[in-house]
């Protein structure tokens, strides 16, 4: 088997949370101080670009930095890390998580190497067509949140891009169940802390009407 970090990047993305953000990369490090880090930062307008430099400044030999003219919002930015990236496997971690035990890298991995049909390993929940959170059922959707999530990059780049949208992996995932892909179930809450919403409390999706008329219609049940 790879060595962890010739298999598995690690990615954080970030908008305008620059102490998030330092929080969570200081965390991560601390378990895995030699684990590659992609720092993706999205049009932010304050000192979040400088702050990520300087989180790589403490590792830059396993440390690369891209800094977004403009904010393409969570979803594009996914889907920019996982086109710029060539390992086998990466890591989302949300700019709102702090770490707090080692393991979970390694067992998430464990689990997507020994079977060849597994896309997507972290905390499996179920959605609606809307992307609304349902109870499991026949026409649930499984879903895994990107808050802490290890994906199989060349399975994602035959898929359907992530979308701006409040649920940006829900085209995706929906594209890999329907091809016969495994999304894969972890108790990732065992080993990260997730404050919740942390960059979408401050600013919102930015979804503007879009997301507005999508959160009426399931209120219709559409």
């Amino acid at each position: 088997m790879p060595d962890l970090e010739s298999s598995v990047t690690a990615v954080v993305i970030n908008y305008q949370t620059p102490d998030l953000v330092r929080a969570a990369v200081q965390s991560l490090r601390r378990f895995y101080p030699q684990l590659p880090l992609l720092l993706i930062d999205n049009g932010s307008m304050d000192m979040s670009a400088e702050t990520m430099r300087l989180c790589g400044s403490e590792s830059p030999l396993v440390t690369e930095v891209l800094v977004n003219p403009k904010n393409r919002f969570h979803g594009h930015a996914m889907d920019q890390a996982l086109h710029h990236l060539a390992s086998e496997f990466v890591l989302f971690l949300d700019s709102d998580c702090e770490v707090m035990a080692g393991g979970f890298v390694e067992g998430m991995r464990e689990i997507a190497q020994t079977n060849p049909c597994c896309y997507a390993v972290g905390k499996r929940i179920y959605m609606n067509k809307r992307g609304f959170d349902v109870p499991p059922g026949p026409s649930a959707l499984p879903y895994i949140r990107p808050t802490c999530m290890l994906l199989r990059r060349t399975i994602y780049l035959s898929l359907k891009p992530f979308q701006h949208h409040g649920t940006p992996c829900l085209e995706n995932m929906r594209d890999a169940i329907n091809r016969g892909y495994e999304l894969v179930d972890f108790p990732v809450f065992d080993y990260i802390s997730h404050e919740g919403r942390g960059t979408a409390a401050r600013y919102g999706y930015g979804l503007g009407l879009k997301g507005k008329l999508n959160h009426l219609l399931n209120k219709l049940g559409l």
